[in-house]
């Protein structure tokens, strides 16, 4: 597989100030996770967004860009970090992804970037890739691929509609889709204000189901920022 065709978007809250790891771990779980999909995926063009609730360093910014493409920092964002500062986690990076799929679309060199692009990954800051991972599984054309939908934990009146969530750690889909997740993003947000529920839930309810593919396993493992533990998927 030519893994040059590949854009994978990273997506980053290194100086978060909720859950229980310190910024310094987070720091260097990133780069560890970035490091692991330069293992898997050589020559895929990584893009770095960070959406950070407090202004991101400097020297941060400059040490990721050794491991990534492009480092979009998001952090002076004042839409993006006011909803990160007041813990508006799921609206916050649906608001992220958004934004940089704007920036792809808009910025002149970052359209030069999309050139013959073939498949669009969405992975969250600190996730490993392991060895079952196949990008094959990936190149679908005119589809989504997440991870099989799993029921919902909700207990109120909201699982009537939210039945199923979809894991968002990591996803794809076909660049032809582009405006369609973009949609999906904003559909999520406002629903997220108005039920409370999670980006994971919002986007098992919009998205279409006709181009959904889902997978048993996706192979990765991710860390909890809440928790500090770390889930494979």
């Amino acid at each position: 597989m030519n893994t040059n065709k590949i854009l994978i978007i990273v997506t980053s809250a290194i100086n978060a100030d909720m859950g229980v790891i310190k910024r310094t771990d987070r720091f260097q779980q990133t780069i560890k996770g970035l490091m692991t999909l330069r293992n898997h995926l050589p020559n895929a063009i990584i893009l770095l967004a960070d959406g950070s609730p407090h202004k991101l360093e400097v020297e941060k910014v400059k040490a990721l860009s050794d491991f990534a493409n492009y480092a979009a920092d998001f952090s002076t964002d004042p839409q993006i970090t006011e909803l990160a500062i007041n813990h508006r986690k799921s609206e916050a990076e649906n608001l992220l992804i958004l934004k940089t799929l704007m920036l792809l679309q808009q910025d002149e060199s970052m359209k030069d970037v999309m050139t013959g692009v073939e498949r669009i990954f969405k992975i969250s800051a600190r996730t490993d890739l392991t060895d079952g991972f196949d990008v094959e599984q990936h190149m679908v054309k005119g589809k989504y691929v997440f991870k099989k939908r799993i029921p919902t934990w909700l207990s109120d009146s909201r699982k009537e509609f939210a039945t199923d969530l979809l894991i968002t750690r990591m996803f794809s889909f076909c660049p032809t889709l582009m405006d369609d997740y973009m949609k999906m993003c904003e559909h999520n947000i406002a629903l997220v204000l108005q039920t409370r529920i999670d980006t994971e839930h919002a986007h098992f309810v919009n998205i279409n189901k006709d181009l959904l593919v889902e997978l048993d396993e996706i192979h990765c493992t991710g860390i909890v920022a809440g928790t500090g533990t770390v889930e494979n998927y």
